[in-house]
């Protein structure tokens, strides 16, 4: 498989508060988070949820006793809200800093990748020629557009759609939305943030997607979202298996 990950301030933002994490070594799992509450306590909250969960994959992943993708992925996820919990009480500074989180854990020998999320950064599966969101935001925008309240044009202009329903950094946090998906040669598999959603439509990411080199389509993609106004941080990895 390919891979290629970049991250990017945008035009308007003085810091980066998005952090990703590439398994570079064995290509075993895969790492993007958004942080909010502030640019320090956005920063931290976004690293302390890349670096939670890939220490505790990393620590797992071939332990026969947690073979469970599924339990896996949620106590990773489960690890990293405690961690950031924690922080908000020692600093008080940072008590309402929070992230997103999307992660992918690639299974091979099932032809499965294991998608889990929380929040409103997203995962995409391309197969030629069609883009599928497999996450569904955690954001009461789209919990109205699931339910017929609001037009998914509506909800594009909507003032309260960056409003979360669920994020990492929160003491009643319960679930974690994991599933799986099937992958074949050829498929592409994109994580991202809201900075590129927000500026680029789903028609507009699969053209880029069909270039040939993920470099380039990375990079290509980064750049139309900044010429598109460039207001967040911009953050994707993509994989190409």
């Amino acid at each position: 498989m390919n891979v290629a990950g970049q991250t990017d301030c945008g035009l308007l933002r003085k810091t980066n508060q998005d952090a990703f994490f590439i398994d570079e070594t064995d290509q075993r799992f895969f790492i993007v988070a958004d942080g909010m509450g502030g640019h320090a306590g956005g920063e931290e909250a976004s690293r302390i949820a890349v670096d939670q969960i890939r220490q505790y994959l990393s620590d797992r992943l071939g332990d026969e006793e947690c073979d469970d993708p599924v339990e896996l992925l949620r106590a990773a996820f489960m690890a990293a809200n405690k961690a950031i919990v924690e922080q908000q009480r020692l600093q008080s500074a940072r008590a309402d800093m929070g992230t997103t989180a999307v992660t992918v854990l690639l299974e091979p020998s099932s032809r499965r990748a294991w998608c889990a999320h929380v929040g409103d950064s997203r995962i995409y599966r391309w197969r030629e020629p069609d883009l599928e969101q497999v996450t569904d935001d955690h954001t009461w925008i789209a919990q109205a557009v699931r339910l017929g309240s609001l037009t998914m044009e509506q909800a594009r202009q909507h003032p309260w759609r960056h409003v979360l329903s669920q994020c990492l950094g929160r003491e009643d946090l319960s679930t974690v939305d994991i599933q799986p998906i099937d992958i074949q040669p050829g498929d592409r598999l994109l994580l991202c943030t809201d900075g590129l959603t927000e500026e680029l439509n789903d028609d507009l990411i699969s053209i880029y997607l069909s270039e040939a080199d993920e470099s380039k389509v990375v990079q290509s993609l980064i750049d139309a979202a900044k010429d598109n106004s460039g207001r967040d941080n911009v953050t994707i990895v993509l994989i190409t298996i």
